[in-house]
């Protein structure tokens, strides 16, 4: 029957040998201090990134939204004109307002003397986007 070393002997009961020299800690009494890292710093800086990244990719995710509401306003608007012809993709048309609501026609303001909104063209995925700054605050 073995005698149970003590507690400030490394020692492995399975291998029956010292296992100090393989331990990734001092196990002697003058070995080093054993401090724990401050996970409070490292928890504070990780907020702070996090926060930092997050607000950036919130902002950036507020102005694609404020984008595709006008995007979709303007399109919203332009498809609601009166119109007797078939748009072509990549064509200007420019859009007037009269007491009758909107209507999209071919001529331009130079040659019209109609209350003006803005010109457009339709895309390929068929939105409209607008092509004067007349047309960039269309609602």
């Amino acid at each position: 029957m073995d005698k149970k070393k003590p507690d400030t002997i490394a020692w492995d009961d399975k291998t029956a040998r010292y296992i100090a020299k393989i331990l990734p800690y001092a196990t002697s009494i003058s070995g080093p201090k054993i401090e724990l890292a401050d996970v409070d710093a490292f928890k504070r800086k990780g907020v702070e990134k996090a926060t930092k990244i997050l607000k950036a990719e919130w902002e950036e995710l507020q102005h694609k939204l404020q984008a595709f509401a006008a995007a979709a306003a303007t399109t919203e608007r332009v498809y609601a004109a009166k119109y007797k012809f078939e748009p072509i993709v990549g064509v200007t048309y420019y859009l007037y307002e009269n007491t009758s609501g909107d209507f999209l026609s071919i001529i331009p303001p130079e040659q019209w003397k109609q209350k003006f909104v803005g010109a457009f063209r339709l895309t390929a995925d068929f939105k409209w986007e607008a092509i004067s700054e007349d047309a960039s605050s269309i609602s």
